[in-house]
């Protein structure tokens, strides 16, 4: 009787001695298909949320995102929206752009951003909706601006 107990235990030790280095082995290729599963989502802090709209320009193709107010639970009273600037082939060397985030009709903010240095300059022109610019910077071929907005809803 205690052969017929111990035949099944020595078999499965032996299967998860095997399994263990296999996971390992198999670890990106197992992350890559968790990755593709239709509940897996990139949280908006990195990737700086959906898409609200895109306004098309001779030379500039500009991207507005819906506002982000990430929290625990919930949402927060202050977060940020992002606006990225394309060029057709490269950036101008000036982008100087009045902007309405909450597409109300209103200009929320207006960007003055030099890309040869770096250098932006930033005026809220809702001063209820709009607190600060975030980020500025270059992220390989086109421009990502941050600005911190405040949540109207809460």
């Amino acid at each position: 009787m205690k052969t017929l107990r111990t035949i099944p235990a020595y078999l499965w030790a032996v299967i998860c001695v095997l399994l263990i280095p296999a996971t390992f082995i198999g670890n990106e290729g197992i992350a890559k298909q968790l990755a593709k599963l239709p509940f897996m989502k990139i949280n908006p802090i990195y990737s700086g949320g959906e898409v609200a709209r895109i306004i098309q320009d001779s030379t500039l193709k500009i991207s507005i995102n819906k506002p982000v107010f990430a929290a625990l639970i919930g949402e927060s009273s202050e977060g940020f929206v992002q606006v990225k600037f394309e060029g057709d082939s490269l950036l101008p060397e000036i982008i100087s752009r009045e902007i309405d985030f909450d597409n109300d009709g209103v200009q929320d903010f207006k960007l003055a951003i030099n890309t040869k240095t770096n250098n932006t300059q930033f005026e809220a022109l809702n001063k209820k909706d709009v607190i600060d610019l975030g980020v500025s910077t270059m992220v390989n071929d086109y421009w990502i601006v941050r600005v911190e907005v405040r949540n109207t809803g809460k």
